[in-house]
């Protein structure tokens, strides 16, 4: 997920900004707060929730809280933990998925977006952190507020053409992939397996596994079941066939194993999910 400003133009105000130290063991404080908070380790593991949600941020990564958003530690940090923090508000910024941030830098201007991942491993560290120090100089020096605000843009475009970089490498990995997702699909009902896919492709198995789930965010075994379950849904809902037909029919002569699988996946079994929504009447001759 990430915090997206379609067309920024210098909304961002500096608020505060500091680097936590202790060499005793510490666990994060519950809070919220009313602004948006970058967290970055420098030296051991945060361990954190967010809305509900653990990360473990190592050093190197940054983690974005948005506003009026719980937060707190949810285990100890043992010796010595260092991170830098960095407190902002924003008028514009707002949630979006991977796949409508691709989009968005598709059909709009890149160069008025600033993106900033929830949390990511995907930065250059390094230049990040020095420009850190330098905001933080600034900051302790009692810049004038226009002078912070304006080296608080220079991070967040920072963080956003990093963002950007990986972005438009993984569209152009999912654009070469498509024709693999396509097979996958025209194919999913038939005795498909990776191997046969990697040797139609002329890719080595392994390889063409990891690039897949890299790209897509779903495994080549688990985009086949995804196929097949879509399938065996309309046919629950459009057709009177059996069980086992449909099992058959979306690729399993299992039937047991199709209606654990269905259910694993949907948390109810074919029969509850056709009596839910079965809502169509078919004459029979």
């Amino acid at each position: 997920m990430y915090f997206v400003d379609k067309k920024y133009a210098e909304h961002a105000t500096f608020l505060s900004a500091g680097t936590f130290i202790t060499n005793q063991p510490w666990i994060h404080s519950e809070r919220v707060i009313d602004s948006y908070e970058i967290i970055s380790p420098i030296e051991s593991t945060l361990y954190i929730e967010c809305n509900n949600i653990p990360y473990a941020i190592e050093s190197g990564e940054i983690l974005v809280i948005p506003p009026h958003t719980p937060h707190k530690g949810i285990k100890y940090c043992e010796g010595r933990m260092k991170f830098h923090w960095l407190h902002f508000s924003s008028i514009n910024l707002s949630i979006h998925t991977e796949t409508e941030v691709i989009r968005e830098l598709n059909d709009n201007n890149p160069d008025e977006m600033i993106i900033l991942p929830v949390h990511t491993n995907k930065i250059d560290s390094r230049r990040f952190h020095v420009m850190f120090n330098q905001l933080l100089d600034l900051y302790q020096e009692k810049k004038r507020e226009t002078y912070l605000n304006a080296y608080l843009s220079c991070l967040l475009h920072e963080v956003t053409s990093e963002i950007m970089s990986v972005l438009t490498q993984k569209n152009v990995n999912v654009n070469r992939l498509q024709p693999i997702q396509d097979w996958i699909r025209i194919h999913a009902f038939d005795d498909v397996t990776i191997d046969k896919i990697a040797d139609h492709f002329k890719y080595n198995k392994n390889y063409l596994s990891r690039i897949y789930k890299e790209n897509t965010g779903i495994g080549i075994s688990e985009q086949i079941i995804t196929f097949r379950l879509k399938h065996a849904k309309e046919l629950l809902t459009e057709t009177d066939l059996s069980i086992v037909q449909i099992a058959s029919e979306v690729g399993y002569e299992d039937s047991k194993y199709f209606m654990r699988l269905f259910k694993k996946y949907e948390s109810i079994t074919p029969t509850q999910y056709r009596k839910t929504f079965f809502n169509k009447h078919y004459n029979k001759k």
